[in-house]
């Protein structure tokens, strides 16, 4: 299993140095994002970014080679 290390989150407001998993900034009041998510959600978008520009290849090659 992977040693990670998590830095502290920042405030999107404020830039207030916040606790991890904190959802409301204690400085200003704000509400923080969810960690994590936006990551995830980046993540499925390169994947399937990738499996599409990989079938476009096959096709291509599967057209062309004959």
């Amino acid at each position: 299993m992977p040693f990670i290390i998590e830095a502290p989150m920042i405030c999107e407001f404020c830039e207030t140095e916040i606790s991890i998993g904190l959802s409301v900034c204690p400085a200003c009041r704000k509400p923080q994002s969810a960690p994590g998510r936006t990551d995830r959600r980046a993540l499925w978008f390169v994947l399937i970014v990738v499996v599409m520009f990989g079938i476009a290849v096959a096709e291509h090659h599967l057209v062309f080679s004959h």
